[in-house]
């Protein structure tokens, strides 16, 4: 599918988009952004992307992006948890998208790549599949509703006929997470020493470079209507703390907190207006299913071959090197705040 004309990424300055954004570049695609922030694209990328300087929640912004580009892979978006976050969500996540869908129809885009969340699908055996798309999911859980809500949009327009495959990734892991979303946050509080207690919360990891040759998969490859699952291991909350300790080592936790407490604590998180403990991460908590990820080799050509090892020491490796400068460049600020002039 690779040509001449540019194809175009939302959120390509984010944790997954810039792998995703480099992937198409190492296969000579030419590649535009609409981004908020121009400077933070040129420092990832320079020259070799060309920019739309504008936000999905403005549909002339997502107009003049989808101009005259024959692909679309959408994976800009709000990822955050809590109750307070649920304005945001609902306007990047779920306004957001329509306005882009809307764009890419108006524009006649030939591929339209939905980047959702493996998260939104719901458990009816020990192995998630593609199939198990809810019908509903409540706003309760702020995050997984929005993106409930925008994968929804995006099925919407497929049966009008506006050519879209969903990509559904599990939890992304790796290098360069700066924000950091969710997942490396979990990372940088293990660092940090802020997991005193694990849970048996079933999880699936990928890292973030094998997920983004996923997505480009998905745009090459992909049938058009269909979810993809993309993800590769299967662990536990609390193995993954064991393997995250080897690779730091820092001790991991000894025992598992159970559901019940972690409820209560997320209602109380809910309360205090929390993100990383609240209502919907507790739901989440109590999640014991894996994901079943064989139709995206089958039909992507895309296994994932990292070790998850190897995913856990370079994640490690990352967040401790940016722990590390943030504690030198706090030193040396303290030690300038008592200097006498």
């Amino acid at each position: 599918m690779h040509g001449t004309e540019q194809w175009l990424v939302t959120g390509g300055t984010g944790f997954i988009g810039r792998f995703v954004v480099r992937s198409l570049l190492r296969r000579g695609q030419p590649v535009r952004l609409l981004c908020r922030d121009e400077a933070k694209a040129r420092r990832l990328f320079g020259t070799q992307v060309s920019l739309v300087t504008g936000n999905l929640r403005a549909a002339v912004d997502c107009q003049r992006a989808c101009h005259d580009v024959p692909v679309v892979i959408h994976i800009g978006g709000c990822y955050r948890f809590g109750r307070r976050e649920q304005p945001a969500l609902l306007a990047t996540n779920v306004q957001g998208t329509g306005n882009l869908l809307a764009a890419a129809w108006d524009n006649r885009v030939t591929r339209f790549v939905h980047v959702s969340s493996a998260g939104v699908l719901e458990a009816r055996s020990a192995m998630i599949t593609e199939h198990d798309f809810p019908a509903h999911v409540g706003r309760c859980e702020s995050y997984r509703h929005s993106k409930w809500r925008a994968e929804c949009a995006a099925l919407d327009w497929a049966r009008r006929g506006l050519p879209v495959v969903i990509a559904s990734p599990t939890v992304p892991l790796g290098p360069e997470d700066e924000a950091p979303t969710p997942s490396g946050q979990m990372v940088a509080d293990f660092l940090a020493g802020r997991f005193p207690f694990g849970s048996r919360t079933g999880l699936n990891i990928v890292h973030v470079a094998d997920l983004a040759e996923g997505i480009v998969a998905a745009a090459e490859r992909g049938r058009l209507g269909e979810r993809y699952l993309l993800g590769q291991h299967n662990v536990s909350l609390i193995e993954l703390l064991r393997i995250l300790a080897v690779s730091s080592g820092r001790r991991s936790p000894r025992f598992c907190l159970p559901w019940g407490l972690v409820a209560l604590a997320g209602q109380l998180g809910e309360l205090a207006g929390s993100g990383r403990l609240c209502r919907e991460t507790a739901c989440h908590a109590r999640r014991r299913s894996g994901y079943a990820c064989h139709k995206a080799a089958a039909e992507l050509a895309w296994e994932p071959n990292r070790p998850l090892k190897q995913t856990a020491h370079e994640t490690v490796a990352w967040f401790r090197e940016r722990l590390e400068f943030s504690a030198a460049v706090l030193a040396e600020l303290s030690v300038r705040s008592n200097v006498a002039y």
